[in-house]
Formats: C-alpha cells, structure tokens, sequence
C-alpha cells in the first residue's frame, strides 16, 4: 500500500502541473505560448499535444490495474519519472531551457528503464503500452526542445538551413522509432512518431514544403516499418 500511495500522489503532481502548463500561466506563460515564441520548424501543430490526454489516461489505467502488482524497481522508476516530468515543465517555464533538456533526457532515460522491466511480449494497456506511447512522445519532445533552445540561442546550425536540419532530426527520429519496433517488437512507439510527424506536415504546411515532405513521406516509411517488421519470436511456433 505504501508503494501504491507514493506512485498515486507522484501520478497527480504530474498530471496537474502538465496540464496546468497548457491551460494555465505558470511564470506567467503556457506551454503552448513558449512553443510558439520562435519560428521552430521541427515543432508539431498545437493539437498534437492532446496526446497527453490519452497518456495520463493510460497511466492512471495502469496504475489502477497494478495497485498490488509493481516491484519495488518500478514503483521507484515510475515515481521518479513523474517528478522528473513536473520538474521539466517547472524549469522549462522558468526559462531555464538547458536544465530543462538535462531533466527531459533523464526522464527519457528512466522511461526506457521502465519500459525494459516488461518482456517483449507484454503489450497490454496494464503493462508495457502506456510507457510506450510516453516514451516515444517524451523522445520526439526532447528533440523538438533541443529545437527549440538552439533556436532560441540563435545558434546557427553550422552553416545548414533550419528548414535542412529539421529533415536530419526527422531522419533521426525514423531511426530511433524503427530502432524500437525491431528491436523490442513495439507497434505502439512508431505510431507516435507518425502522429508527431503528421503534426509537423500540419504546422509548416506550405511554408516549408521540403520539411511537409519529408514528413509525410517518413511516415509512410514508419508505417511500412510497421506492417512488415518481422513478428516478435515470443509469437512465432
């Protein structure tokens, strides 16, 4: 029962401040307002972020289903990536962009972890599900921050266009998202990548046609990746 409170009040510590950060001012701003202060073309459409409603949904359905079930390794994992993703929003909110990216990479780091303590076979809504979609959407969000801090700092991008270095970090992506589906026979983290990427067509639209083309053409990529990966051995005889 202890456990069970700790990751219960850890839980709704993340879930008010997430969405007090897009529906409040916390230091005055939103989440959404911050987002778009600099013209980051590697940025979704605002409603791309209404996945977050599915993922606290899910997280409150695992959490519920596992009240007796967690091992003292995931109720620590789980606990401390609540924290670390309300001290990512806090940061990030106070301007401080580079200590924000270092909590956003800790919490990437602590969801793969968390993520690994379930088999490969294990793809249920109580099991390893949530924390895929959390994970693939914590991953694209570390890159669309960094994005954007390095936009923010003016860094010029080595000589390269933004518009060149937002097909790199798509590429990257794609890389990562089929990285996960062979490697861990995981059909969920690909297909938050394709909501993001359709997101990303969405929010530049025809201003930057080579980046919508892109986009939609690696989803087409991540979705080919999907249907014809190899099956998980655990379901193959």
């Amino acid at each position: 029962m202890p456990r069970f409170i700790l990751m219960t009040i850890s839980y709704f510590v993340s879930l008010i401040l997430t969405f007090s950060s897009y529906f409040m001012n916390i230091n005055g701003q939103s989440s959404l307002e911050i987002s778009n202060r600099f013209p980051v073309v590697f940025a979704p459409v605002d409603v791309s972020h209404v996945i977050w409603i599915v993922i606290f949904i899910l997280l409150g359905y695992w959490l519920v289903m596992n009240l007796k079930k967690t091992s003292i390794k995931q109720t620590v994992l789980f606990s401390s990536i609540c924290i670390i993703q309300a001290l990512a929003i806090f940061t990030w909110h106070h301007e401080l962009y580079i200590v924000s990216l270092g909590s956003t990479l800790i919490l990437v780091l602590y969801l793969f972890l968390l993520y690994n303590t379930y088999p490969l076979n294990n793809n249920s809504l109580s099991g390893r599900t949530p924390f895929s979609i959390y994970f693939a959407w914590v991953t694209f969000m570390l890159m669309t921050n960094t994005s954007f801090t390095l936009t923010s700092y003016e860094w010029n991008g080595f000589g390269l266009s933004n518009p060149l270095w937002a097909v790199i970090l798509l590429t990257i992506g794609v890389a990562i998202a089929l990285h996960i589906r062979f490697h861990h026979f995981d059909i969920m983290y690909p297909s938050v990548f394709i909501w993001c990427y359709i997101g990303i067509a969405l929010h530049n639209g025809f201003d930057e046609l080579l980046v919508t083309t892109a986009a939609l053409f690696l989803c087409g990529v991540l979705l080919v990746g999907i249907l014809f990966i190899k099956k998980n051995p655990a379901y193959q005889k």
